[in-house]
């Protein structure tokens, strides 16, 4: 590696270090404090994808860890846009965003290699192989995690997250589905301790669709799915 090289990887990786302070702002407009980064929300995507990977057929575990890994870097540059903001300019303009932040942070690295980071991401983006639509699933899945560890904490700030969520998850992922299935059971069992009743999952029509295809459950997201 020469020094120039060498220069680049550094100062991306200091960059990538701010993904530590910058906070997960789905969480923060509803009012919760000492949310999680989005370095946080990335570590356990990363683990989700390790854990889940490893139990689907013919998944290629470094691709599946490397795609999760780069999904949301670009949010060095964007930050972790909440659904009340990229609802304004809409699905292509954030896009186009990303993918301008993510060829600024690449541009130091060797071409081969930001080539291939950009392959990656893109593949991600348009779910274009399993390993990227079984991380767009965990995706969902590590929000749905961290919504009962606040539930846990007391909030119940996080209703909404948990509207019309029986759509949206593909047959692809058997595990993942399972996954749904107990996180709900969870969420209901917290919520029957709370106030006496079974927490009833709505399916909105039309908004229903319009969230899950947009990573948004009633107009909240982050990340990719709570403010992403």
């Amino acid at each position: 590696m020469d020094q120039q090289h060498t220069s680049s990887l550094l100062d991306l990786h200091a960059r990538l270090l701010t993904l530590k302070l910058l906070p997960r702002t789905g969480w923060l407009q509803r009012g919760m404090t000492n949310v999680e980064s989005i370095a946080e929300h990335t570590f356990s995507l990363v683990a989700l994808a390790l854990l889940v990977g490893d139990q689907v057929p013919g998944i290629d575990r470094g691709r599946v860890l490397s795609i999760a890994l780069l999904h949301d870097i670009a949010e060095v540059l964007v930050g972790d846009l909440p659904y009340s903001a990229r609802r304004l300019f809409g699905p292509a303009a954030k896009h186009n965003a990303e993918r301008l932040a993510m060829l600024e942070l690449l541009s130091g690295l060797p071409q081969s290699q930001a080539d291939e980071y950009m392959a990656l991401w893109n593949e991600y983006e348009e779910g274009q192989s399993r390993e990227a639509r079984l991380v767009k699933q965990l995706d969902r899945i590590e929000m749905l995690s961290q919504a009962l560890a606040y539930e846990r904490a007391g909030s119940r700030a996080t209703d909404e997250f948990w509207d019309g969520i029986e759509e949206g998850w593909s047959d692809e992922f058997p595990q993942v589905r399972s996954l749904v299935n107990r996180l709900i059971a969870e969420h209901n069992r917290l919520r029957g301790q709370s106030n006496g009743t079974v927490y009833a999952h709505s399916a909105h029509s039309g908004n229903g669709a319009e969230a899950f295809n947009g990573y948004a459950v009633n107009g909240v997201a982050t990340g990719e799915w709570v403010s992403g």
